[in-house]
């Protein structure tokens, strides 16, 4: 409940934002953002915390959101966007998401709105190229890839870029889980846009993260809000558990209580449907061992991971989004069933173990009661989770031996001179089953300088060479010519069009993006691959000390993010109060949530009968946690 202090405040914003009026006239004080959100939107209010980065960003600061998931930090942006002269370019992720938010701006009639992606057609690119021509456009989505292209860049840089949007910040951390490469160019993409204003927005970027993030972009002095990872109807729970067989028993009680009627012509017999929900657990085979377990037990119930096909990951996302009888109630899933799962009735999240950091764990259960209505939010805990997660870090963590090791094998995969491509399989049959311990040791071996990797280089290209691209109408652009002349040749890998045309393989890919957006090819690449560039011999290697390497960096951050979530698990006053802290919130020292099972409990005289532990070892369990 608000303070009275606080009111006061609210009350004093309010007056000093209202003009003097005279007598008879009409004294309704007249707020400008108000007014924008309702001819809009057509909503009535802002959230906590929109207000003032809508505010910050239309006077020209810089701003980094952290803002909770599903609690409306897209509006944060797209309002000023429409308020602002120019055009406002947003950079995010996924498609999926972009096509999302797009879509949603048609259904509220802003028809100012555009989406360029690398997947488009010619046709539909030259399109959306003519409406921004138009000036038709305010807000432009795209995809990081389609940056690639210098071309496409001199054409946004003909219009002013009034603001610059990063949604999902944190993939740009190297450090956080959802690295995504592509977003390391975002930097050279703004010195040559120089927009007025630089956004960021993320729901899940501990001090840590943020500082890596700002050392990456270099935005000057950006106005950096935490709005506060806290949503009150979001009531987390820890249960602890002695193995899993336990785990599986507490799961499917909690499941069963999550049974409501169904309404049906026929009052006398209500059927019971469950609730839509994510179990999330770590490994793949887990997920499906789950699964199995709850099929067995009449839940309508399907596993998750990326090792599906993607006709399978299909269905099973599009049957959890279908609440008919025909849908599924529950995924169990790995934390590929991410980024883009927008569905805002789910009523629960259960963790089967311990994620990673608590930055995943908040972003994962923040997928939850987007409606605003509760939902619970329950971890499954044993004192062997530590142990598994520990393990997982000493194999993924990368030693001298095997660094050189790997940078052998690199130098005597196919390739020409100093490039070598390396598909999925490969990197699985490379990795023996520990694919983070390879994605790990490639990036400190760039790290050192002994190699450069590209991301998402396609390993065969197919070309169609459309009408423009004749005698009389080449590119004036010299080399564009010569690969032009190459493609014609019947060269179709960009290992080919490296050597022969003497460029690297980012060079290749903006050259071809811009031939296509010229409207001289249209190309298709297959089977995206990781393409690594030697650039020192392995020998180099075996001259360096431990120390030189620093391999010792990976083991303690991992070891300190997993020690968080031991923390929060094993917390005793309140769980929300861990999170909060990590995030670097300000908060005061008799806080308490509320909300989650140890508020729950402290708010009666004893323990809370639903607080009662289940077995013997979850009672001796909470007495050495609390003797220490």
């Amino acid at each position: 409940m608000p303070n009275l202090q606080d009111l006061l405040k609210k009350v004093d914003a309010i007056l000093e934002s209202t003009d003097a009026v005279e007598p008879g006239q009409d004294c309704e004080p007249r707020d400008p953002l108000l007014e924008a959100l309702d001819t809009y939107f057509s909503y009535t209010f802002f959230r906590k915390g929109q207000r003032e980065i809508v505010a910050a960003i239309l006077e020209g600061k810089n701003v980094f959101a952290v803002f909770p998931t599903g609690h409306g930090k897209s509006l944060c942006y797209q309002l000023p966007a429409l308020m602002l002269d120019g055009i406002t370019v947003v950079i995010s992720p996924l498609i999926s998401l972009m096509k999302d938010q797009v879509d949603a701006l048609r259904e509220q009639g802003i028809d100012a709105v555009s989406l360029i992606n690398s997947t488009q057609t010619w046709e539909a690119y030259q399109n959306e190229l003519a409406r921004l021509r138009r000036n038709e456009i305010k807000l432009l989505y795209i995809s990081p890839e389609r940056l690639r292209s210098r071309r496409f860049l001199d054409i946004l840089n003909a219009f002013p870029i009034s603001l610059f949007v990063i949604d999902e910040a944190h993939c740009i951390s190297q450090w956080g889980r959802d690295f995504r490469p592509a977003y390391l160019s975002l930097k050279d993409t703004i010195d040559v846009l120089q927009p007025r204003v630089i956004s960021l927005f993320t729901a899940t970027a501990p001090p840590e993260i943020q500082g890596d993030i700002l050392n990456v972009l270099h935005i000057p002095a950006p106005h950096i809000l935490v709005e506060g990872i806290e949503r009150p109807n979001l009531k987390l729970s820890v249960q602890q558990n002695e193995n899993d067989d336990e785990k599986y028993l507490q799961l499917e009680k909690f499941l069963n209580e999550q049974r409501v009627p169904v309404s049906t012509p026929d009052t006398e017999s209500l059927p019971l449907r469950l609730k839509n929900g994510i179990i999330y657990a770590g490994r793949r085979r887990d997920t499906e061992k789950i699964a199995d377990f709850l099929q067995r037990r009449g839940f309508r119930a399907d596993f998750y991971h990326a090792g599906l096909e993607q006709q399978e990951r299909t269905r099973v996302q599009e049957a959890f989004f279908d609440n008919s009888a025909n849908g599924l109630d529950v995924v169990v899933a790995t934390n590929a069933f991410g980024m883009g799962i927008d569905k805002a009735d789910i009523r629960y999240i259960v963790h089967w173990t311990l994620t990673g950091t608590l930055e995943a764990y908040c972003q994962e259960i923040g997928r939850a009661g987007r409606d605003g209505e509760d939902a619970r939010c329950v971890l499954l805990f044993c004192h062997e989770d530590r142990g598994l997660h520990e393990f997982f870090i000493r194999e993924s963590a990368p030693d001298k031996p095997f660094l050189l090791k790997l940078l052998k094998v690199v130098e005597n995969f196919r390739g020409s001179d100093r490039y070598r491509t390396i598909s999925n399989e490969e990197l699985e049959w490379m990795s023996e089953g520990n694919a983070t311990k390879i994605l790990v040791s490639l990036s400190y071996l760039e790290k050192l300088g002994f190699l450069k990797r590209w991301y998402n280089v396609p390993s065969q290209l197919s070309v169609r060479f459309r009408e423009l691209w004749t005698e009389g109408t080449a590119p004036a652009d010299t080399a564009q010519q010569e690969l032009l002349r190459q493609l014609r040749s019947g060269v179709k890998t960009i290992l080919e069009l490296c050597e022969a045309v003497g460029q690297n393989p980012k060079v290749i890919m903006e050259d071809l993006a811009e031939l296509q957006s010229d409207g001289y090819i249209q190309y298709w690449g297959q089977e995206d691959l990781l393409l690594i560039e030697l650039l020192e011999d392995s020998q180099m290697l075996s001259t360096l000390t431990d120390e030189q390497i620093e391999v010792g960096d990976y083991v303690r951050r991992k070891q300190s993010q997993i020690d968080q979530m031991i923390r929060y698990a094993l917390e005793t006053t309140c769980r929300m109060r861990v999170i909060r802290d990590y995030f670097g919130e300000s908060i005061d020292e008799d806080y308490r949530c509320g909300t989650c099972d140890l508020c729950q409990t402290q708010t009666v005289s004893g323990t809370a009968i639903s607080q009662y532990p289940s077995s013997l070892g979850q009672l001796i369990f909470r007495a050495e946690c609390v003797n220490g």
